[in-house]
């Protein structure tokens, strides 16, 4: 199943920084027919306090194709994409709207 991963502090607002600082990560999944929430993730970097690096936040979310959020470095998204990783950027305020945003998995395949 295809799995996102949406930058978030509280579970229903989209996190207002990048996405690598973001605290929270809520993890959808596509059930086939729609995405559904299926937990929230902390992230151990954002602790830090410290800008991520992709390969990084890649092994916190290892499962996830998708990664969403308000924002997210130039670099990073660029290695993020060569690795086969879907960013999202969105200025959605909700995570509910985010969630509503994200592609359906067919049309990634064209």
């Amino acid at each position: 199943m295809l799995k996102a991963a949406i930058a978030t502090a509280d579970g229903k607002h989209l996190w207002d920084g990048h996405f690598g600082q973001a605290p929270f990560y809520l993890i959808c999944e596509f059930d086939g027919s729609h995405w559904v929430k299926r937990e929230m993730r902390g992230n151990p970097l954002a602790v830090e306090g410290k800008h991520a690096h992709p390969d990084e936040i890649r092994q916190i979310l290892s499962d996830c194709a998708i990664f969403a959020a308000r924002e997210m470095g130039k670099k990073s998204r660029h290695l993020l994409e060569k690795k086969g990783v879907i960013t999202f950027l969105k200025e959605a305020g909700s995570v509910e709207e985010i969630i509503s945003l994200l592609p359906d998995p067919e049309s990634l395949s064209n």
